[in-house]
């Protein structure tokens, strides 16, 4: 029904709704002059696109019609076919045939879908090929890891690994010797500081291609980064790994400390060694002067040279 249709009937109802008061009546014919204005009908291009606005127009769509509404088990017939061709190189999850029915099985690593997709399940080269051991008419699909190996395997033949990898000769690395040809280290080991020093501090410096410079070889340098990934499961469990966390760098802030007082003390130790030494030296030498000095006014003779000194065994420990 168009709007024109509607516009009796409407005005009527307002102007019945409304007969009772002067302000109802006014708007009534406000709504009335608003319907008048509207121009509905006529051929020009303006009329036309306003009466479209107001009345709503549908356009047919391909999909409305039901065209698509395939299952999932299908799909578009132009879309079916090899998507990967012989010696092609894939990964797991690549779809190699899309099929309607079973035209090709799936055969060395390879799986197939519920609508009959071929896809892949390693890494590696797509081979088309018959097995007249497992069937007679059949065609398979496989994948293998070298891209020179045929299929079917060999009834007999050793199994291919299915980790990913072939079977390929370890070429043990060359001795690197220890002095260069420049005469200096081909490596410095840099320990850390304190009577127990931290596995993790301890550096190790390799000499550069071009024989000037020490560097860290850049797989160290990432063992230096710590990197903590988990999963907390509550508020408990994480206050719970806060609390060892703050626990064990309280240990480690401990250990150092009592590192550093022991070092100040051993220091200290050897200091009074050293001044204890010095006193019994000096004691000893006035100690015999003075004996030289009265046994020579005695006798009258000189005065004897002061003894050696002897080594310090504390020192020397």
């Amino acid at each position: 029904m168009s709007l024109s249709q509607l516009q009796r009937p409407i005005a009527a109802a307002v102007t019945a709704g409304f007969t009772r008061s002067a302000a109802p009546i006014t708007a009534a014919r406000q709504l009335q002059d608003v319907f008048g204005r509207l121009r509905i009908g006529g051929s020009s291009r303006d009329t036309v696109a306003a009466n479209a606005a107001v009345e709503g127009r549908r356009f047919a769509a391909v999909k409305a019609q039901g065209a698509y509404k395939l299952r999932d088990t299908k799909t578009i017939p132009k879309k079916l076919g090899a998507k990967k061709t012989g010696d092609s190189y894939v990964i797991p999850g690549n779809i190699i045939y899309k099929q309607r029915g079973t035209i090709w099985f799936p055969g060395e690593n390879c799986g197939m879908g519920r609508d009959h997709t071929i896809f892949a399940l390693a890494t590696g080269y797509v081979k088309y090929y018959k097995d007249p051991a497992k069937h007679p008419d059949r065609q398979y699909i496989g994948v293998v890891f070298d891209k020179s190996d045929t299929l079917p395997y060999p009834p007999h033949a050793m199994r291919k690994r299915k980790l990913n990898l072939t079977a390929s000769k370890i070429v043990p690395p060359a001795e690197q010797p220890e002095i260069s040809s420049s005469g200096i280290p081909t490596s410095v080991t840099r320990t850390g500081t304190g009577r127990k020093p931290h596995p993790r501090d301890e550096r190790i410096y390799k000499l550069t291609d071009n024989h000037y410079a020490y560097r860290e070889e850049n797989w160290r340098l990432g063992t230096l980064v710590r990197t903590e990934k988990r999963k907390m499961g509550s508020r408990r469990v994480a206050m719970k790994v806060r609390r060892a966390k703050t626990k064990a760098i309280q240990l480690e802030m401990r250990a150092e400390r009592e590192d550093k007082m022991a070092r100040r003390k051993e220091g200290m130790d050897r200091e009074r060694a050293v001044r204890m030494a010095r006193f019994r030296e000096a004691k000893l030498r006035r100690a015999a002067e003075s004996a030289a000095a009265t046994s020579g006014g005695a006798k009258g003779g000189a005065v004897p040279p002061p003894a050696p000194k002897q080594p310090n065994p504390e020192l020397r420990a």
